[in-house]
């Protein structure tokens, strides 16, 4: 290890950010914990006010062999391994200009530190808006939006950020500002580095600005709301939904667990069984024609109780279910995120219901039914005996090998440090490593950004 990630001698760090004319400060010992990537500390932090500031930061911090974190708001920290170091931070938070907007062509240019809702806010007034809705959309910036892949209930309608993105520029280690893409829809000369820098976790480059198709803001908005006892009966509304011709925006489940997250009370309550709901945001007339039909699709299944909301009850309704399986947790808490067929959604819930209760664990497990995105989390503390991480282990690696014969994956996108220790969150990617060895140490040769934190320890 550099013995700078030991003692920083900060005058190299220090000289060069000055020139450059760079914003920094020195971290105390609270906020190096503030700061901190699990348990990793760093010494210095810095608040580039360009685009070049950002490039010429990297800069430094490369020909000093110096770990840098690129930061947004911090929503994410959890996800990842630990980083072997961390020197510098690299905030984006001066970064949080609307450049260009152009509702006539439904697309929008805006800097990596702006927060999703200050830009939803922007595009509200063209009467549109960005159809991202990840958690903490109040205080995620776009940059770590992008950085983690993140994405909420919408996404079965209108896909992840890979298929909003159409243009990103970049800062890179070598002291260089790049783009990628263009402002306009039907740009694809190129290889597409915008995909490439999606959910790289800030491994590559930093991202400074992008740019977004985004949609008509919907006039009136549905969401029907079912219980069903059993997982089967879920299963079969979902295909059901998919298969029809009624286009839901969103399509998502709930246990009674994740139900309590919400804190929504007026719900059907769900004893056992499954909360299941469907987001319609038709134009007109149309979307209360979408409701019916839902309704009945749901009747049709078996729904025990069958609720409605409308426009804002229902706005609100789906902020909070973007939002439950992010909600910040205890120190002991633990989240996943699997991703399976569609057809075994049904069965992925069974398996992590059956795999938790072995940790004596009431997971709250939910997710994107309509696309095969679930989510659970618990407690560690729920886990009894004197080694806890040792059935947590076991209970984790089978999962990923039932996810695995799917055709699926699972991440552990939260969990203790020490956790972090015994088991890969990100989990084998198989042929995919060389390629993303290859990128790596071309886009950051000196393996300086994030080091650590990404599949197979990049």
């Amino acid at each position: 290890m550099n013995p700078m990630h030991e003692t920083l001698d900060r005058t190299g760090l220090v000289a060069g950010l000055e020139t450059a004319g760079i914003a920094w400060r020195e971290l105390d010992e609270v906020e190096r914990n503030t700061y901190s990537v699990d348990g990793v500390a760093p010494r210095v932090i810095c608040w580039p006010a360009s685009y070049l500031e950002v490039a010429k930061a990297l800069a430094v911090a490369d020909r000093l062999g110096l770990a840098v974190s690129p930061r947004g708001a911090g929503t994410m920290l959890g996800l990842g391994n630990p980083p072997r170091a961390v020197d510098l931070i690299v905030s984006t938070e001066r970064l949080s200009q609307v450049i260009d907007y152009a509702p006539a062509n439904l697309t929008v240019t805006a800097e990596a530190g702006i927060t999703l809702s200050a830009l939803q806010r922007c595009l509200a007034e063209g009467g549109q808006y960005l159809p991202l809705d990840p958690p903490h959309r109040d205080q995620a910036t776009l940059g770590g939006i992008i950085a983690t892949n993140t994405s909420g209930p919408r996404r079965f309608g209108f896909g992840s950020a890979r298929d909003l993105v159409i243009g990103s520029t970049a800062a890179t280690t070598s002291g260089t500002v790049t783009k990628a893409g263009g402002r306009v829809v039907k740009n694809v000369a190129g290889y597409d580095l915008n995909k490439l820098y999606i959910g790289s976790l800030g491994t590559l480059v930093v991202v400074v600005e992008l740019t977004f198709k985004v949609a008509p803001l919907p006039t009136s908005q549905q969401t029907v709301i079912g219980r069903f006892a059993r997982r089967e009966q879920l299963g079969q509304v979902v295909q059901q939904i998919i298969r029809s011709p009624l286009m839901p925006t969103a399509v998502e489940v709930l246990n009674a667990a994740a139900l309590e997250r919400l804190g929504e009370s007026d719900l059907p309550e769900l004893g056992g069984g499954y909360l299941l709901a469907t987001l319609g945001t038709a134009p007109g007339r149309a979307v209360l024609r979408q409701r019916d039909a839902l309704t009945k699709l749901y009747q049709a299944a078996g729904a025990g109780a069958i609720a409605v909301l409308a426009d804002q009850d229902s706005e609100h309704f789906w902020g909070k279910v973007a939002d439950w399986p992010v909600q910040r947790e205890a120190p002991g808490g633990i989240r996943v995120k699997v991703a399976v067929p569609i057809a075994r959604v049904p069965e992925a819930i069974q398996a992590l219901e059956t795999q938790t209760n072995k940790l004596d664990a009431r997971a709250a497990i939910g997710g994107r039914a309509g696309s095969g995105v679930l989510y659970a989390a618990w407690s560690i503390a729920e886990t009894a005996g004197d080694s806890p991480l040792v059935p947590i282990v076991q209970v984790l690696s089978q999962l990923r090998q039932t996810c695995r014969e799917w055709g699926g994956s699972l991440v552990v996108e939260a969990c203790p440090t020490a956790l972090k220790g015994k088991i890969d969150v990100w989990g084998d990617v198989g042929s995919a490593l060389p390629v993303m060895r290859r990128l790596k140490a071309a886009l950051d040769p000196n393996l300086i950004m994030n080091p650590g934190r990404f599949v197979g320890g990049i």
